[in-house]
């Protein structure tokens, strides 16, 4: 498959001292790459709430599901932040989670949509030795890319996936195969 080639832009932290920008360049192409990894993530995330949302609905069958997938939860109005209401009242409505665990998931969830946020919205930026996120939420932020802030990244973007897919699970909206059927 093709890779496309687009531009980019990368902000590049210039000191007296001197700055290598060869080095900024590479941090800054390096971020991205996890920025779209994160955007991806999330988007997987996303698309197992709405497999528990349809199913919720409309069960493991029926004439309207594709319709209210692409109408309603692909829409560009049924934002993230709509998607986390409905399984919280889906988790209610069916007694999924209680206490610790519905928090959990709630501030898992939580933590998907500000990192997607952050990561789609934000800039980055570079001194050639270190990379920096600048982003808006509730007020101008800005976040050292560190190898322990990637980790707490990559870790509420498995953990939420994992907790999701276990609800789709629960609920009958996903399947596990059997030993057989896999053979």
């Amino acid at each position: 498959m093709k890779q496309i080639k687009v531009l980019t832009t990368a902000i590049a932290h210039v000191s007296t001292t001197g700055t290598n920008l060869t080095a900024a360049m590479e941090l800054s192409s390096e971020a991205r790459r996890n920025k779209a990894k994160v955007i991806e993530g999330a988007h997987t995330v996303e698309n197992e709430l709405e497999t528990i949302i349809s199913h919720y609905f409309f069960g493991e069958s029926h004439g309207r599901k594709s319709v209210f997938q692409s109408l309603v939860l692909d829409s560009d109005w049924c934002s993230f932040s709509a998607k986390r209401k409905l399984i919280s009242h889906i988790v209610n409505e069916l007694g999924l989670l209680a206490g610790g665990a519905k928090a959990q998931l709630e501030k898992l969830l939580s933590d998907v949509m500000s990192f997607r946020n952050a990561f789609t919205h934000g800039t980055l930026s570079s001194d050639g030795e270190r990379v920096w996120l600048s982003y808006f939420q509730g007020a101008p932020r800005k976040e050292e890319l560190t190898d322990d802030y990637l980790t707490r990244v990559e870790s509420a973007l498995f953990e939420a996936h994992q907790q999701a897919f276990a609800l789709s699970q629960q609920i009958g909206a996903t399947k596990q195969a059997k030993s057989d059927e896999m053979a």
